[in-house]
């Protein structure tokens, strides 16, 4: 068998910004695992006075990680990126506010490779290693895992643990891809600032072909660590904000590659992206209102903001079905370098 298949070279591409101390975690449990042919790129984009304090740690890892350091991108942008710099058939990715668990991560994602036809892997996000499916209804929960909804958004479920194959999507950190179909695909859809996922795993699911998949398999875990902010700090958003990046994945995504669906239930999509939207201020939105919430307490200054964005919601509507999608060209030259860490030795 083609030793690619059997033991493949891995890229583990962490994304960052401003997180040091996180960063070095994660590179500490990746230069713990029991598998040994694997690289580790960091995707680095923290301000000019947080790059000048840290690069010497950085220094002190030269000949065990990369780093390719560029502005601010955005979740997508970034991912582009640094799949631009990665070197490994596989690429696996972990953001900064996340963390693999175990010292057989990667080669839990490495051994679904031995067969050739499985193109991505999306592995277990839990709160601590091994802990139990805390589902109420397993059975939902499993169908349910990276499949869908009727109107295209993406549904987790990804703490069930069982084996599933195949999945619709793969989630956007514990996953693997081959690198070979995102270079022929063209990547992620720099243009949403949320759910950038799905613009890739749409065009995925049409490349892949006959007998090809995409699997969830709970053994590589992650801990997603909700006491740090994620890059995109999505928990502190405001309401109209996480409303507006609704409307973009929507009108830019799946518009794109459903239009028909799309514009046959418009009325319905719009509704369901303002529930969902709601329903995140209520049950996962740290947001503090500088107006509504002081003078009325939380909840009922959520209340208010929730009825002000129903009001807006056809004008945002009507912004952008009238606006041009921004096109994207796949080209990401130019915009990063690889800092060549012996040089920064003291």
């Amino acid at each position: 068998m083609n030793q690619s298949l059997t033991h493949p070279f891995l890229s583990i591409l962490i994304r960052s910004y401003n997180r040091l101390p996180s960063v070095l975690e994660i590179i500490d449990v990746c230069l713990a695992q029991d598998y040994d042919h694997y690289e580790i790129v960091v995707m680095d984009q923290s301000d000019e006075a947080h790059w000048e304090q840290t690069k010497a740690v950085f220094a002190r890892h030269a000949g065990r990680v990369r780093v390719i350091r560029a502005r601010p991108l955005g979740s997508a942008m970034a991912k582009n990126l640094g799949v631009h710099y990665c070197k490994g058939d596989i690429v696996l990715f972990m953001d900064d506010d996340d963390l693999p668990l175990g010292t057989g991560w990667i080669s839990a994602h490495a051994r679904c490779y031995v067969d050739p036809l499985c193109i991505g892997v999306s592995g277990r996000i839990v709160k601590k290693l091994d802990e139990p499916n805390q589902y109420r209804n397993r059975k939902r929960a499993y169908q349910r895992c990276l499949t869908y909804s009727f109107y295209k958004r993406g549904r987790d479920f990804t703490g069930i643990d069982q084996v599933k194959k195949p999945v619709e999507w793969l989630h956007g950190m514990n996953s693997s891809i081959r690198r070979s179909y995102i270079l022929e695909i063209g990547g992620w859809y720099p243009h949403v600032t949320y759910f950038d996922e799905h613009s890739f795993n749409f065009k995925l699911r049409k490349a892949l072909k006959p007998g090809e998949y995409l699997v969830f398999d709970p053994t590589p875990q992650a801990k997603r660590r909700y006491n740090i902010p994620g890059g995109l700090d999505k928990r502190n958003t405001s309401f109209n904000s996480f409303l507006k990046s609704q409307m973009k994945y929507y009108h830019w995504v799946v518009a794109h590659h459903f239009p028909f669906r799309f514009f046959l239930l418009y009325p319905f999509v719009l509704l369901d992206s303002f529930i969902y939207s709601a329903r995140w201020l209520r049950k996962h939105s740290r947001y503090s209102d500088k107006i509504w919430m002081p003078l009325l307490g939380t909840q009922a200054g959520q209340y208010v903001i929730i009825i002000t964005g129903f009001i807006i919601l056809p004008l945002l509507a009507l912004r952008y079905l009238i606006s041009p999608r921004p096109q994207w060209d796949g080209n990401v030259e130019n915009i990063g370098e690889e800092i060549d860490l012996n040089a920064l030795k003291v």
